[in-house]
């Protein structure tokens, strides 16, 4: 992944800490992240960072994480410095039919490629197109449901992929710009 620099993340006209990060959007993988939407290396511009705390959250719907994100902000001395980060199980493809039956056979069928890979009902979940996807994680940023996406793929690398190629590009030149 590219870990070209972008602009630094703003600060409140007072000098103080910004009150909110800019959207960032991170594959999970198993031990590390996959991919990201921004930089993330020791040089990078985040090394110096003003937002010192991540909270990983899930939540099974929108309302429900925006509420547990307000809740978090409130109950620390510098909301400036948490990021909340929600965790949204995913699957695209190229057409939301092609992602709905991919989720079907995951669900139904123990002995498919990716039998180990479950759908537990604990946080959002979303199925269907990239182009979806990029909608819900600018519209969570938007309403102040998250600062933060965390993208777990239902069925691995498939979706890892699609995202790698068609959302985190799309959300790294709407950051430059």
């Amino acid at each position: 992944m590219s870990t070209e620099a972008v602009t630094a993340p703003p600060v409140a006209p007072s000098g103080s800490r910004a009150v909110r990060p800019p959207l960032t959007v991170v594959i999970d993988g198993e031990d590390h992240p996959i991919a990201w939407s921004g930089p993330r290396d020791v040089d990078s511009p985040w090394s110096d960072s003003p937002w010192s705390s991540v909270h990983r959250i899930r939540s099974e719907t929108l309302a429900d994480a925006a509420r547990k994100r307000k809740a978090l902000r409130a109950s620390i001395d510098d909301p400036g410095a948490l990021v909340v980060a929600l965790e949204v199980e995913v699957l695209v493809a190229p057409d939301a039919s092609t992602a709905r039956a991919a989720a079907a056979r995951i669900g139904s069928d123990p002995d498919a490629a990716t039998a180990d890979v479950t759908i537990p009902d604990t946080t959002v979940r979303y199925i269907g197109t990239p182009y979806g996807l990029l909608t819900l994680v600018e519209d969570i940023y938007a309403a102040d449901v998250a600062d933060a996406v965390i993208l777990t793929p239902i069925d691995g690398l498939a979706t890892a992929a699609l995202i790698a190629d068609q959302v985190l590009p799309v959300l790294r030149s709407r950051r430059a710009s």
